[in-house]
């Protein structure tokens, strides 16, 4: 199973944390006094912050809370004998994620001023919740171990259609009219009619995607609700990140989706919780249902005019994105420079770190990564950031053809050890390879 969510934040919300003399984002133990306030651990059951280790980085140094460093280069802090210092950035910070440190996950976090996929500016609070967010995640790691989805399912989620598009929009309305409304029988009747428009949608495709998007609530959705009410923020924040086109409409939905039922089943059944601590093997929305079929309100519904209005945006929406996908994926294709192609069929590589928010399925089942996308096997990784490439996988999720191109430089070929190597600020690849063909521009390495 490929489980990657836990490190794709750090390019999608925040700015790597950079070294030399810069001014600190914010006063990182004011943030963390705000993380660590007690209220924080009324958000969940057995939830404490305070035992959970993090690693900052305030824009200059890497501080340790809530633990002692595993590693050399830590010295004890001026302010705080409790808290350690690196100086600069510490390697396994590489922004809003969590990390193996010895046999300890310890939450990581990158300060940033505001949301790179937003703009929305962020205060000291909004900084504290975003590391709760992270906490809650070793949280679900050590507490619930079975809350895992595998993220590797949205590199062969089936291609979008308008159909599919148009009834997402309807559940997220009709979810997010409910998790407006003040009003029990309003919240329930928009719940029921947001559920039928999901079971209608998650229908139309297999049981292991419908299964996904259920697990992605747990962890994702959860950890979202977590960071919104430690933040303090209105429950449709950043709830409209992407177009929710498939597959990055998928990944963000889960987000949100969780993050909202989390927020209806607090009206709905304070105790809910506490119920699924105890059993962990439940669903939110399972929940959900529970609570709104039992109940007599009446099931709400959009009216004509809405529903027009929603499918056609649908298609409009639908046909602009697939004339901006084609002009794209021309445009790499097209990109002059070197083009590397690894064939690694008979060796596939493991992915490690894939952003599924930037990413597009092409017609042959080949995947447009736009930011970033790592993965290695015995004879060596590749790293690519900030630069598209294509790839392709086997069924059980591996690496089998990527291509890279518009590259500037030829690539590294050393005969004796049969191995390649690039290295460029965008492109870090070291591999061994059996075969090597070249065509002009054109390099092929079978692995």
């Amino acid at each position: 199973m490929i489980m990657v969510a836990w490190l794709l934040c750090f390019i999608a919300r925040t700015a790597v944390c950079q070294e030399g003399p810069i001014v600190p984002v914010a006063d990182v133990f004011k943030v963390m006094e705000l993380a660590s306030k007690g209220k924080m651990d009324t958000l969940w059951p057995n939830f404490r912050v305070s035992e959970i280790p993090v690693l900052v980085c305030d824009g200059v140094n890497t501080y340790m809370f809530h633990s002692t460093p595993k590693t050399q280069g830590f010295i004890r802090s001026d302010t705080d004998p409790g808290v350690w210092v690196y100086k600069g950035r510490h390697p396994r910070v590489r922004g809003n994620s969590i990390v193996r440190l010895g046999e300890e996950w310890t939450a990581t976090s990158v300060l940033s001023a505001s949301s790179r996929r937003t703009g929305v500016t962020y205060d000291l609070k909004d900084m504290a919740g975003i590391i709760v967010h992270e906490q809650f995640h070793i949280f679900q790691r050590i507490h619930h171990p079975g809350w895992r989805q595998n993220d590797g399912l949205l590199l062969r989620y089936p291609d979008e259609t308008i159909e599919a598009l148009f009834l997402r929009r309807m559940e997220k309305e009709a979810f997010k009219r409910a998790v407006v409304s003040q009003e029990r029988n309003k919240i329930v009747g928009w719940v029921k009619a947001a559920l039928r428009f999901r079971e209608d949608r998650l229908d139309r495709v297999a049981a292991h995607f419908a299964l996904y998007e259920k697990e992605l609530q747990l962890t994702e959705g959860l950890s979202d609700y977590i960071e919104r009410k430690a933040r303090g923020s209105h429950p449709l924040n950043a709830s409209d990140i992407t177009n929710g086109i498939a597959p990055a409409g998928i990944r963000d939905l889960g987000y949100v989706e969780g993050r909202w039922i989390a927020m209806i089943l607090d009206t709905l059944d304070p105790s809910w919780k506490e119920r699924l601590e105890k059993n962990d093997n439940l669903y939110l929305e399972d929940m959900l249902k529970e609570i709104a079929y039992e109940s007599p309100i009446p099931q709400r519904g959009f009216d004509r005019v809405e529903v027009e209005a929603m499918k056609a945006d649908a298609e409009a929406d639908f046909s602009d994105w697939q004339t901006r996908k084609r002009a794209e994926i021309k445009h790499f294709f097209d990109a002059p420079g070197y083009r590397i192609e690894l064939r690694c069929s008979a060796n596939p590589c493991v992915i490690s770190v894939f952003e599924p928010l930037e990413m597009e399925i092409l017609d042959d089942g080949g995947v447009y990564h736009r930011l970033v996308f790592m993965a290695g096997n015995a004879s060596g990784n590749l790293r690519i950031l900030n630069h598209p490439c294509v790839t392709w996988f086997n069924d059980a999720f591996r690496l089998t053809r990527l291509m890279v191109n518009g590259l500037k430089q030829a690539p590294e070929i050393c005969d004796g050890e049969r191995k390649v190597i690039i290295k460029t600020p965008s492109v870090s690849i070291a591999l061994h390879y059996s075969r090597v063909r070249v065509d002009k521009n054109r390099y092929i390495f079978d692995l």
